[in-house]
């Protein structure tokens, strides 16, 4: 009974967190994740939104294997997000404008993903890149 009640507490925690995974949202503000991984955990890759048109500043980046979160500063007044896909993984970032930072948070392993702005229009009208993960 004892080892049963131990295991109980130790797995508490670990509930939480499942349950607040699933709490996720987006915010037209600046800053907020992506996704339910911690911001802050592992790279940050930086790809700003250049200053005018429907393109990011670079169109290729590079990271390791593991959590990677991206950031995307828009000095513009249009929205913009940072959004990524590839090889199992498909997350949006929050849309912000007038200089907010989207950002999201994934797990990647190594091949090679596309990010994007998900705003309908944006990435067929050339806001994408590709990422490398090693």
């Amino acid at each position: 009974m004892r080892m049963r009640r131990m295991w109980a507490l130790a797995a508490a925690p670990l509930l939480v967190v499942v349950l607040a995974a699933g709490c996720g949202g987006s915010s037209s503000g600046g800053g907020s994740s992506g996704s339910s991984l911690p911001k802050g955990s592992g790279q940050v890759i930086s790809i700003p939104v250049s200053d005018s048109g429907f393109s990011f500043t670079k169109t290729t980046a590079t990271a390791k294997a593991g959590v990677i979160t991206l950031e995307s500063k828009n000095p513009q007044s249009v929205s913009h997000d940072i959004s990524i896909k590839g090889t199992g993984v498909s997350q949006q970032g929050n849309e912000v404008s007038n200089g907010g930072t989207s950002t999201v948070t994934v797990t990647v392993t190594p091949g090679t993903y596309i990010f994007y702005c998900s705003v309908p229009g944006h990435e067929q009208a050339g806001m994408k890149g590709v990422l490398t993960v090693t």
